[in-house]
């Protein structure tokens, strides 16, 4: 069998009537699993059916990835892809451990948090104008600072999943429900507390592994911005731009998207 894939992170979002119930991880497993290959991913402390109690950092996903490989009696490197902040961990399987990492497949990724910072708050300026830009600014700002419920968590997911796609008929706004305010947020949440220091901008050009960046044309989340600075800092690198897609183009160009990934894990 070809080398497997991992997927590496915690990015879970709900997609619309198109992909059913489906979540954003799902519709992106699928697509992996289409090429076809043994895929690899892990349910993260706390989360899904995983009933082990989490702390929601980098290190322990970076654990749980390993963890996982040796459950499944892995010893050689193998072929790591990740989306969004799972992206994140992905690159970070590869600076942390490259002797783990064949080849690296990187989607709407960014450096670390700050690259948010850099390249995600000054180019949604225009995309989040006025009311939409200060309503995310301020739920998440809620999100930072621990004044958080469920509410809120699906007041601020509704913005960035409505910004997301280009064609906004894939987006599925959540429900907000009587007694929400009241309820704790999910537990993921947490990730963005403790991910926010990190960053691996200085450390790129140790990435070993070839890798593939993928990002929407469209993307508020990572913009293009994110993966130029990817491309620009790891040595062995390609980057490819998806003209009609927002932060997930797999969803909206999927066969493009599965075109470009079974062509980069061909190579030898």
């Amino acid at each position: 069998m070809a080398n497997p894939i991992i997927r590496v992170g915690i990015t879970t979002y709900t997609v619309s009537h198109k992909q059913s119930s489906k979540s954003w991880t799902s519709a992106f497993l699928s697509r992996l699993v289409s090429l076809p290959r043994r895929v690899l991913t892990i349910d993260p402390p706390g989360a899904y059916r995983s009933t082990r109690p989490g702390q929601a950092n980098l290190p322990e996903m970076l654990d749980c990835a390993l963890e996982a490989l040796y459950a499944c009696g892995i010893a050689k490197p193998i072929d790591v892809i990740g989306h969004s902040m799972s992206g994140l961990c992905a690159l970070a399987l590869a600076i942390e451990h490259p002797e783990r990492v064949r080849r690296l497949v990187l989607v709407g990724t960014v450096s670390g948090f700050p690259a948010v910072r850099r390249w995600s708050i000054p180019h949604n300026w225009r995309w989040w104008r006025d009311r939409e830009y200060w309503q995310a600014w301020w739920w998440g700002f809620r999100l930072f600072i621990g004044w958080n419920n469920l509410a809120v968590h699906k007041r601020l997911n509704n913005l960035v999943e409505t910004a997301s796609f280009v064609d906004k008929s894939w987006a599925q706004l959540e429900e907000i429900k009587d007694g929400d305010n009241h309820r704790p947020p999910p537990y993921r949440d947490d990730w963005f507390k403790t991910v926010r220091n990190v960053d691996y901008k200085e450390q790129l050009r140790e990435v070993t592994a070839p890798t593939l960046l993928c990002v929407g044309r469209y993307d508020p989340q990572t913009p293009v911005a994110c993966s130029q600075e990817l491309a620009r800092g790891i040595p062995n690198s390609k980057l490819v731009i998806f003209e009609n897609s927002g932060h997930s183009p797999f969803i909206e160009e999927p066969d493009r998207f599965v075109e470009e990934v079974t062509a980069f894990l061909k190579v030898r």
